[in-house]
């Protein structure tokens, strides 16, 4: 299982332990230097280096950008051609940085720039048109332990799987008992009174 390691302070290497290669999506902050194994790969923010298994990756900054480890990110496209997610996962795609003009899942409109975030089911495709190329992330937040480098998570109690027969689960469960505030059934469904 994939974590997202802090941003550790400018110039200080952080090896890549994951035991497989990632694509490391950085943007913001400010950035002068990306290097992976002491090889410079990107000279500004905005930028997805690869780190193979063991090796390093470096970044010099004198404002602290943030970063998304994946397995799961592809290049970026030429504008207009889609992308199929094949990853056997529900992914939520970050888009940063470029002139992007419309972001398509199966072809149905989901944004029309960049900054974005955009869901992506499994077997669905991805259409971006842009005239400057964004950076992209592609991030299973239905694992929980995938938060990006400053502790935030793209989770909210509607993005939880369901587990049971009854598609329970403790995370979307409400503090009270729902109940007709109104005499209505189910209406008012999590007031306390």
């Amino acid at each position: 299982m994939l974590q997202q390691p802090a941003v550790p302070a400018s110039t200080v290497t952080y090896t890549n332990t994951s035991g497989q290669t990632v694509a490391v999506t950085i943007t913001g902050g400010t950035v002068t230097s990306i290097n992976v194994n002491a090889v410079q790969v990107a000279t500004a923010t905005n930028y997805t280096a690869t780190v193979p298994n063991g090796q390093t990756i470096a970044i010099t900054y004198s404002v602290v950008p943030v970063w998304y480890w994946s397995v799961f990110t592809p290049a970026v496209p030429a504008s207009g051609t889609a992308v199929a997610n094949n990853t056997g996962q529900d992914i939520t795609v970050v888009l940063a940085a470029g002139t992007v003009t419309n972001v398509a899942i199966n072809a149905t409109s989901r944004a029309t720039s960049s900054p974005a975030n955009v869901m992506m089911a499994n077997g669905t495709t991805i259409t971006l048109t842009y005239s400057v190329a964004p950076v992209w992330a592609w991030l299973n937040y239905f694992n929980l332990d995938l938060l990006d480098s400053v502790g935030g998570a793209y989770a909210s109690s509607n993005t939880i799987l369901a587990t049971g027969t009854t598609g329970y689960n403790e995370a979307n469960s409400l503090p009270y008992a729902q109940h007709g505030a109104t005499g209505s059934a189910n209406f008012g469904t999590g007031i306390s009174n």
